[in-house]
């Protein structure tokens, strides 16, 4: 019995957890301006600075 009473509880409350929950989201909220400088630290352009837009 007890068995049973705990796992409609679990139950509750991961429906309620789900309710809750926020919608997912992926990546940043705004565009980043402009071009950037990434300095290469392996493979064959080692040491040299890149830009990336």
């Amino acid at each position: 019995m007890r068995l049973v009473q705990g796992i409609g509880f679990a139950a509750v409350l991961l429906a309620l957890h789900a309710l809750r929950a926020d919608e997912l989201k992926s990546g940043p909220d705004k565009r980043i301006g402009g071009a950037f400088d990434i300095k290469a630290v392996t493979g064959e352009g080692k040491g040299k600075t890149f830009c990336y837009v």
